[in-house]
């Protein structure tokens, strides 16, 4: 009996034994390489404005439903990775080089990207951009739309009027893209002047436009920053790869809401509470961004003596700043602090923001309490 028992033992023993090398055989024989990573969302941060919270929002994408070479569902994802809240997809109604392959349905990439949208968190608008000849008419997009199909039609002021007519709201695309100059045609400015136009995209992929910067401001037209990718968003961008904010994140609009909702961001559009963001720059009205930068700066008095006061400037945002304080300049990196000298009795200080715009080659100048 002790015999069988021991027996037993050991043959247990030795196949545990054969087991364990079997499997340490296992792990050693199938290694990956690279070693895959889960995917993760990286957001900028920003700071809560005055009760507003700032969504991150893309309005100018395509797929492959129009000249993109992604599907619509990738397009979603990378957003989400990318720290969007909102995006809209918009394929050209004209220009649909794979039409053989994607149907006719001008609505199919919206419709195809909505269920992976709202699994992720991501607001989608519905958008399609009218692209008409560049220099004479141009690009429109049209965002918030009921149905793209109507919209497609020779006429091109119509094509504008039926996505209006939808309750959509019109931005004029890259003013100078495949252009020698920053322009507005007779037919562009009769769409912002009939109302049906009421935001300019003031920088679109690599490309800032200074002069239209200025037109937003001088019409009371909404300011708006795009990636208006094509590819793969990382084949323009290098996104995720410095650790700066100037490179890591893609060209943005934000939008001042009061809830996170798509009607509150419609609604925010037409009040023209937005700010375009680009490769660490801010464009916009001068009041929305001031109040951006003030919610973002925390002033900190630390010591003093006969001559100085030593101050703690905190930016608690992720955006970077660029700043000049008595001719003096000084960058502020998202989420940093830096130390800033000053003049005894100095109750608040002037700087200017000089990576913020707020007209052709003008920057703001905020006030900080000290």
């Amino acid at each position: 009996m002790k015999y069988s028992i021991r027996f037993s033992i050991s043959l247990l023993a030795a196949w545990l034994m054969i087991a364990n090398i079997g499997l340490f055989a296992q792990n050693v024989n199938k290694q990956n390489f690279p070693v895959k990573k889960s995917a993760n969302r990286v957001e900028l941060a920003l700071p809560q404005v005055n009760g507003y919270a700032l969504l991150r929002c893309d309005f100018h994408t395509h797929t492959v439903f129009s000249d993109g070479l992604v599907w619509p569902t990738f397009r979603v994802y990378e957003a989400w990775k990318g720290g969007l809240d909102v995006l809209a997809i918009t394929d050209h109604i004209e220009y649909r080089p794979y039409k053989k392959y994607s149907g006719d349905d001008l609505n199919a990439s919206y419709e195809i990207a909505l269920p992976v949208a709202d699994e992720l968190g991501i607001m989608l608008v519905r958008g399609t951009e009218i692209t008409r000849k560049q220099g004479i008419l141009g690009h429109f997009n049209g965002l918030f739309i009921k149905d793209a199909n109507p919209i497609n039609t020779p006429d091109p002021e119509l094509s504008i009027k039926t996505a209006w007519e939808q309750g959509a709201y019109i931005t004029y695309n890259h003013p100078a893209w495949a252009l020698d100059t920053c322009l507005l045609t007779d037919f562009q400015n009769s769409m912002i002047d009939k109302g049906y136009v009421k935001g300019i995209e003031v920088f679109n992929n690599d490309e800032y436009y200074p002069r239209a910067l200025s037109w937003c401001i001088d019409k009371g037209l909404g300011v708006y920053s795009a990636s208006d990718v094509h590819a793969c968003l990382a084949d323009d961008f290098g996104i995720h790869g410095s650790g700066s904010a100037r490179s890591e994140f893609r060209p943005m609009t934000f939008v001042f809401v009061k809830e996170k909702s798509l009607d509150a961001v419609k609604d925010a559009m037409f009040k023209g509470l937005t700010l375009a963001y680009f490769d660490g720059n801010v464009a916009g009205a001068e009041k929305l961004l001031a109040s951006l930068f003030l919610a973002s700066i925390k002033v900190e008095k630390l010591s003093q003596t006969a001559k100085q006061i030593s101050c703690r400037f905190s930016n608690i945002s992720g955006i970077p700043y660029n700043i000049s304080i008595d001719n003096k300049k000084y960058t502020l990196d998202g989420k940093s602090a830096i130390l800033i000298n000053l003049g005894v009795g100095l109750k608040s200080v002037d700087c200017m923001v000089e990576n913020m715009h707020c007209y052709e080659f003008k920057h703001p100048v905020v006030q900080l309490s000290l």
